[in-house]
């Protein structure tokens, strides 16, 4: 369930702003304790030297000698002073122990959501109102003796942990994931993830509007080039974004959607295309909603569009599945299997099978 995984996010992104407070005050605390050996240290050789021996120590002669030392001791003096008043009163030693406790609380909360996620996953059990009860009972536990945090910390928390997800996201493809939706799936997402090109596109997408889709031709290409095993991704020539919005279909709008989103990448060729405007272009009846219209794009490895959630997740539309992607093949959706030539000018003009020599071409005018 959604809501589910919208507290898992909350608790990820809590964690890591404990954390992230954590490491502030272990240092702040370790630097404290330093600087008081040091200090106290000093202050015990100075007392056991003696002003008079310190002063013959330095050469230094006369009064105005002596007073220079008497005034360096004295400064020595408040500053160890300043430093255990602020061990009394900010507590940077009690502040990281509460901030670790936290950090195992909220770890809990985490792995109680993974594990019902992971059955669900698994269809061992179907996830109910009963279980978002028991998450958002046990998150509000938690998170009540967590002091308030700021703004900044929320924004460099979320930011921290979308560089975890994309560190963390794992590229193996397995024989089992040309079988398999789901693990086909999940290594879509990771090669997006581990795309700073495709994530920095997805970003300025999602700060230009939360409906917005990038569409399946870059998220293609970056498939297909893993399966041929290039080292560097084939260049991106244009960037397509797709929404669905049937109230407001004009294409000024489209326009004024693209001119924010050159003003977040101004070196992209952004297109924006309203679908519940597209089927009069194509020829279709009207579409249902995005999902159907994506699903009557030309080939069915291109039937794909993805955007960026605020939780830093990825919203993947596959109305087709990936299997065709996977395999190589390049063959027309059933709304294109009338409509063969669209494939097979879409396939010469784009140069695919140069670019990509290891696909398999199924088109009908060919097999005649």
């Amino acid at each position: 369930m959604d809501r589910i995984r919208e507290y898992g996010y909350k608790a990820l992104v809590l964690r890591q702003i404990m954390s992230n407070k954590s490491r502030k005050y272990a240092f702040v605390n370790a630097t404290q304790n330093i600087l008081t050996v040091v200090l106290t240290s000093f202050l015990g050789f100075l007392g056991f030297s003696g002003l008079d021996k310190i002063q013959a120590y330095l050469g230094w002669t006369g009064s105005a000698g002596k007073l220079n030392l008497e005034m360096g001791f004295n400064l020595t003096v408040f500053g160890l002073f300043v430093l255990a008043t602020l061990h009394l009163v900010f507590r940077f030693g009690e502040k990281q122990s509460d901030a670790v406790r936290a950090i195992v609380r909220l770890t809990g909360v985490i792995n109680h959501i993974d594990d019902l996620l992971s059955k669900e996953e698994q269809s061992s059990v179907v996830l109910n109102s009963t279980d978002l009860d028991s998450v958002r009972k046990h998150y509000d536990i938690v998170t009540e003796g967590i002091p308030a945090n700021s703004d900044r910390d929320f924004l460099k928390a979320k930011k921290d942990v979308e560089v975890k997800q994309r560190l963390s996201a794992q590229l193996t493809l397995t024989p089992q994931a040309l079988f398999d939706e789901s693990l086909r799936l999940q290594f879509v997402k990771s090669l997006i993830l581990k795309s700073d090109e495709l994530m920095r596109i997805l970003g300025a997408i999602r700060s230009s509007g939360a409906s917005l889709y990038l569409g399946g031709g870059l998220i293609r290409n970056l498939v297909w080039d893993q399966l041929h095993g290039f080292k560097s991704p084939t260049p991106v020539d244009d960037v397509d974004v797709i929404r669905f919005d049937s109230l407001n279909a004009t294409k000024e709008h489209d326009t004024q959607i693209e001119s924010t989103l050159r003003g977040h990448i101004p070196n992209l060729e952004w297109s924006v295309k309203n679908q519940a405007r597209m089927m009069t272009t194509n020829g279709d009846t009207p579409y249902v909603d995005l999902v159907d219209a994506v699903a009557k794009w030309p080939e069915t490895a291109t039937c794909i569009a993805v955007r960026l959630t605020n939780e830093g997740g990825l919203d993947l539309v596959v109305p087709h599945g990936l299997a065709d992607l996977f395999r190589l093949l390049v063959r027309p959706t059933p709304n294109f299997v009338n409509r063969p030539e669209r494939v097979r000018e879409r396939l010469i003009k784009k140069r695919w099978e140069v670019t990509w020599p290891k696909l398999e071409v199924l088109i009908s005018d060919r097999e005649q």
